[in-house]
């Protein structure tokens, strides 16, 4: 027994590839803390690192920021040293049990060959983005438009959406509101309705009904005050029916019919903190029986898709936070999914959002991803932060083929703005480098022949953005884009002028 992972650790540590590649399962966490095999600092951050995620490359972060972040993960292999004495437990600070280890998972020697691997590895200080096409000023084909309000109110928006059907612009507040604003009057308020919690996702229905998602705590936390009801119209009012309740942190829904049975089925992102889960809720006869699909914090986003042209749906989700990834979930019937890891990335890449779409033209959707999530242990300009095109080749496989560095990047909108017959893209960064000139936390890429022109606004206003999102706020057939607004220093002091949620780019394709 003792023979076969002595041998699996060998070629663990002997493996070049990601973790998905190797032929024999990597050794538990224990299994490698009762080793006696003399291994070096970076065989032992393959087998510990490996264990779990993918394992980060010295480079990823710079000497002091990775003296900053080893002591939580050494916490996490329940090695605690004298240092630590007189600080928080995990426990002390709400964090659930399993997270953090009770027993110690790996000798000091051992740690100590981990931390000196990484710290003697590291840049001195972060790398620095590379060489890349500077944005010119000014968004072509859209005029900025900032409205104004007279009475004062945080711009804390947590959701932006542009109804399909008359234009009008919904709006989620931190502080747990719903507001529908009037798209052809100056966006003036036309219903406001509380909500228990903040709000992130909305879905219209032909009755004029809607269903919301209000995700709990913005910040990091393992509550489970989310919820998904259904809004009624009674009256001048509404009337709200929960139907799932108790959600952990959830951020995205996606609904669609996954067992065929001509009923909405739901695919819940509970983002959590370091609990958190990816369910999918199937309608049963009796209501609805929960498959959990992925047992982990972090799921970002899903999308439901016909992957393999077999007639049924299948699901694509990215997953954040630790096991960064994009994953794909392939309907086996019967409520039965089989996993399958298309994308894999180190646990400081900072996934933030995706789209499926065809960027090329050959027929084949593509994964377009943002990355640029700095809200971590580890909060310095990161180069490889930016937006990414993932070519799909036709067997499943898909190759990275465009890089655009931008610090933070936290948001995208995928669409044919110009109607050239193109896809462009619109970034937002949470998380810029305020130092850059011209300001890069909004950004446009015009799709040309030779590639891809970004542009930024020509005057870019104070705001620090949160949401952007895509619609025909006008009726006239293109689409226009609105970006919503998070100011932190309103959430804990009152404004000092009037509210100002959001701006809008306005497209003058058909004025």
């Amino acid at each position: 027994m003792k023979r076969s992972w002595v041998v699996g650790i060998l070629c663990l540590v002997a493996a070049c590839g990601q973790i998905g590649e190797r032929k024999q399962p990597p050794p538990s966490l224990y299994e490698l803390s009762q080793t006696d095999l003399d291994l070096s600092g970076e065989q032992l951050a393959k087998g510990y690192c490996g264990s779990c995620h993918v394992m980060p490359s010295p480079e990823i972060l710079d000497q002091k920021t990775w003296a900053k972040v080893l002591p939580d993960m050494r916490k996490r292999l329940g090695l605690y040293l004298e240092e630590d004495f007189g600080t928080p437990l995990p426990q002390d600070e709400g964090v659930p049990e399993g997270i953090y280890s009770s027993q110690p998972m790996i000798s000091r020697e051992n740690w100590v060959k981990i931390e000196d691997f990484y710290l003697q590895s590291a840049p001195e200080s972060p790398i620095p983005q590379a060489e890349k096409i500077e944005p010119k000023a000014g968004i072509p084909g859209f005029q900025l438009e900032i409205p104004q309000f007279d009475f004062v109110r945080p711009s804390l928006v947590t959701m932006l959406r542009i109804h399909p059907e008359t234009g009008n612009l919904w709006l989620g507040h931190r502080f747990r509101a719903l507001f529908e604003l009037n798209s052809s009057k100056g966006f003036s308020q036309l219903d406001s309705i509380p909500t228990a919690v903040a709000p992130v996702e909305i879905r219209w229905k032909d009755s004029g009904d809607f269903q919301l998602l209000s995700m709990g705590l913005m910040d990091p936390a393992n509550d489970s005050l989310g919820i998904w009801s259904e809004f009624s119209q009674e009256g001048k009012g509404w009337k709200e029916t929960p139907v799932f309740e108790q959600l952990i942190r959830p951020i995205h829904v996606e609904v669609e019919d996954w067992n065929g049975d001509g009923k909405e089925d739901y695919a819940v992102c509970h983002f959590g903190n370091h609990l958190g889960k990816l369910s999918l809720y199937l309608s049963q006869p009796d209501g609805f029986e929960e498959i959990i699909l992925k047992n982990d914090p972090g799921a970002r986003r899903s999308i439901a898709t016909d992957w393999d042209e077999d007639g049924d749906l299948d699901l694509l989700v990215l997953m954040t936070q630790a096991k960064e990834s994009v994953l794909l979930f392939e309907n086996q019937g019967q409520g039965n999914f089989r996993e399958k890891k298309l994308l894999e990335f180190h646990p400081a890449f900072g996934s933030s959002d995706f789209r499926w779409v065809d960027m090329d033209g050959d027929g084949l959707r593509d994964i377009v991803l943002v990355n640029g999530d700095n809200a971590d242990q580890s909060q310095i300009l990161k180069n490889y932060h930016g937006v990414r095109i993932f070519k799909n080749n036709g067997k499943g496989e898909f190759e990275e083929t465009w890089f655009y560095p931008l610090h933070g990047a936290s948001g995208l909108e995928v669409g044919d703005f110009d109607q050239d017959g193109k896809k462009d893209l619109f970034v937002i960064a949470f998380f810029p480098d305020s130092k850059q000139k011209p300001r890069q936390d909004l950004v446009f890429f015009h799709q040309e022949r030779m590639g891809f022109q970004p542009f930024v606004l020509a005057q870019s206003p104070d705001m620090h953005w949160l949401t952007l999102t895509q619609g025909d706020l006008d009726g006239d057939g293109d689409q226009d884009l609105v970006v919503g607004a998070f100011d932190f220093n309103q959430l804990y002091q009152a404004p000092k002028g009037d509210w100002k949620p959001f701006v809008v780019l306005r497209n003058q394709l058909n004025p």
